[in-house]
């Protein structure tokens, strides 16, 4: 049975919520951007501080990283379609930033972004 994938930015927004798992983020403080890219895209903050997390839209005053990616290839990692590393290396995905904090972006959720 294949995964539903979120079809907008907010949709995504939820998921991230849903499934966002607080107890793995004890004593993080990192702030990711997502630019998606074409249709049902935009621009994504993920803020984790100590176990919350706090979305918002538009360009972040500060991230310490920014990934650039088509919003299709995003809704497809959420719903477990797609693999975030192979995106990566066909360079579909682009990385500014700490790379280390950048790789540790699904461990802070129940299913793996």
């Amino acid at each position: 049975m294949e995964r539903e994938a979120p079809a907008s930015i907010e949709a995504a927004a939820e998921w991230l919520r849903k499934h966002f798992a607080a107890e793995r983020a004890r004593g993080v403080s990192v702030v990711y951007e997502l630019e998606l890219t074409g249709p049902a895209g935009g621009l994504l903050q993920l803020r984790i501080e100590d176990g919350r997390l706090e979305l918002g839209r538009g360009r972040a005053p500060r991230s310490d990283v920014r990934f650039r990616l088509a919003a299709t290839d995003w809704f497809g990692i959420l719903a477990g379609r797609e693999n975030a590393e192979l995106l990566f290396m066909a360079g579909r995905i682009q990385v500014e930033g700490d790379r280390a904090l950048a790789v540790k972006l699904g461990s802070y959720f129940a299913r793996h972004v």
